[in-house]
């Protein structure tokens, strides 16, 4: 059957069931994948306590929830197979869309229950330990976080391509009471639904409010009608599947659903905690009111229309937003994405896609696509290196691009900085960033303990005979005595306002391991500097073994100070952060 014809037809009862296949199919995904989330947050709570040295060791045992009985009674694999068998009653022309949209669906469940796989084999067989940080298994979170907006935007996609495809015959006659009462509870459900979205998306405006005055109008009216809506249903004495007793666990649920939306607008319950109050109110509090895990409204809207054998499209449940909490320190800053407006993701994937799947419907020699798509990847593969190599990023081992640098280390050289991972860990990192330094670029070593001493004069790495004397300079620094902060940064800033270099990155790197007070005339020095025209910044390199609360405070304070940054060094981390702060000023374009 074709659209034209489709559109002079009311729908038959196999093709809602068609139709509603796609939907029963997506919400096991949903309920599956809500399941996984509470392993995903026990997996990355573990992996941030060990590398915040909390704990020893992580423990994890996977459980096959996409085969367990006591989930699922039927396996949402079983379901598959009716949505290809039944997809012959939906009209010819609209049958590509969702088989589609529902395949990449069963992908992305299938990528997710993989990355659970192997979180499972890398604690079990013990890798996670040989991961220096659990990069990797942060990596694997953070695919998992992608793949779960994913899957709320496919389905999104998926269950308003179903209503089109609704929206193309004949509206229903209104020929029984149940399907009317199906009817007036729908813009309800729907409502309920953009509400729930504005809180995921973090929406606190005038729109969130208007979506509170709308859905509070439904449930005024509903209310107020409820008696006249469900005349002529039969009641069903001491059964929860009486149309009434559904009827208002429903209002009930959506009565919840903004109860807890306003309160998150107004008078938010989840404070100072790691990710936004939106966060929280969406997993916690309103997928329970809108999912079956809380016997939600869509849950109980898709049980009225079964109670009462009604040809309706059911209401698809939403997964969860799962979002990884790295660790504090420099490795994951890469990873902290900035925070994602998913309702324009939605429209963007959309606008994207329509195209993209249009083409594919009709294309039909998919080896020559494949091989000419392969072409295409392998040049842009190619094309990104080179790109990468003329532009390299804040992180990439490459200064091009980059401002001119006038870095001026001041460097503690007190007894306790004689430990391997302290002055050695810098003297390696220094020389390391010497080989990129480019002729313009000017490097100035001071060091101080009980005096301040300028040991290196700017210079510039304008030959290899230069370079060579850089090198043996470092390499004869030494630790013995007490340590004066203050006498260090004074003579620090003295020699970089004589050295100062237009547009450049201006900047002094002060390596210690432990903090000091300042007095108010050094203050004012670093202070002084930020508000120059090319102004001088003051980063603080703090190492230790152990990142002490005390002296991090402090040390964070006065960088804000200095307009700079504050970074705890270890081994693994020290050679990248030195060449970031050598590139954390971009050369001005002419």
């Amino acid at each position: 059957m074709t659209n034209l014809q489709a559109q002079n037809q009311r729908l038959s009862k196999s093709t809602y069931q068609a139709l509603n296949n796609y939907i029963v199919y997506s919400n096991e995904v949903s309920h599956a994948l809500n399941l996984m989330y509470f392993d995903f947050l026990h997996i990355n709570d573990q992996f941030y306590q060990f590398v915040e040295d909390s704990i020893d060791q992580v423990v994890y045992e996977k459980d096959n929830i996409l085969t367990n009985p006591d989930y699922f009674p039927i396996y949402p694999r079983d379901l598959y197979p009716a949505i290809l068998n039944d997809n012959i009653y939906i009209p010819y022309d609209k049958r590509g869309a969702p088989l589609q949209l529902i395949g990449k669906v069963v992908n992305v469940l299938k990528e997710i229950e993989d990355t659970r796989s192997l979180l499972a084999q890398y604690v079990e067989t013990g890798d996670y330990k040989k991961d220096t940080n659990l990069v990797q298994g942060f990596k694997w979170l953070r695919r998992v976080e992608v793949l779960y907006y994913d899957m709320f935007t496919l389905q999104e996609k998926l269950h308003w391509n179903l209503t089109a495809i609704i929206q193309t015959y004949n509206s229903p006659q209104i020929d029984s009471n149940a399907l009317r009462a199906t009817q007036e509870l729908q813009p309800l459900l729907k409502q309920s639904k953009l509400v729930i979205k504005a809180v995921r998306a973090g929406d606190t405006s005038s729109s969130l409010e208007y979506n509170f005055l709308k859905l509070n109008e439904f449930l005024i009216s509903l209310e107020g009608r409820q008696e006249s809506i469900l005349k002529g249903l039969k009641k069903i004495p001491n059964s929860l599947r009486s149309p009434e007793k559904r009827f208002a666990e429903i209002l009930n649920r959506t009565q919840n659903i903004l109860k807890i939306a306003k309160e998150y607008q107004r008078n938010p319950k989840y404070q100072n905690l790691n990710f936004k109050t939106s966060y929280y109110y969406y997993n916690i509090d309103l997928l329970n009111s809108y999912n079956r895990s809380g016997d939600g409204a869509a849950t109980l809207f898709n049980k009225f229309i079964n109670d009462n054998d009604v040809y309706w499209l059911y209401e698809h449940e939403m997964p969860h937003l799962f979002e990884v909490l790295y660790p504090d320190i420099p490795e994951y800053e890469q990873y902290k994405a900035p925070d994602i407006d998913i309702e324009e993701l939605i429209r963007k994937k959309l606008r994207e896609k329509y195209v993209a799947d249009s083409i594919a419907q009709i294309k039909s020699d998919s080896i020559a696509q494949a091989k000419k798509d392969s072409a295409i990847y392998a040049q842009q593969i190619l094309d990104s290196i080179e790109y990468r190599k003329n532009n390299p990023q804040v992180g990439d081992m490459n200064l091009n691009g980059f401002a001119t640098n006038n870095l001026v280390f001041l460097l503690d050289i007190s007894a306790s900085m004689k430990d391997t991972n302290k002055l050695p860990l810098l003297k390696e990192a220094l020389v390391q960033l010497l080989d990129l330094m480019r002729e313009e670029d000017n490097i100035t070593l001071i060091t101080y303990s009980g005096k301040a001493e300028v040991v290196l004069p700017p210079t510039s790495m304008t030959s290899e005979a230069n370079k060579k004397r850089v090198i043996d300079i470092i390499s004869q620094l030494s630790s013995d005595g007490s340590s004066d902060a203050n006498k260090g940064i004074r003579l620090a800033y003295k020699t970089i306002e004589e050295s100062i270099i237009k547009n450049g990155n201006n900047r002094v790197i002060m390596a210690t391991d432990g903090a000091f007070n300042i007095n108010s005339r050094v203050k004012k020095i670093i202070k002084r500097g930020t508000k120059e025209k090319d102004p001088i910044r003051l980063s603080i390199f703090y190492f230790s073994k152990k990142e002490y609360t005390h002296h991090k405070e402090l040390l964070e304070n006065l960088s804000e100070m200095g307009a700079g940054k504050y970074r705890h060094i270890k081994k693994e981390n020290a050679k990248k952060i030195l060449v970031i702060e050598a590139q954390e000023v971009r050369q001005k374009k002419n």
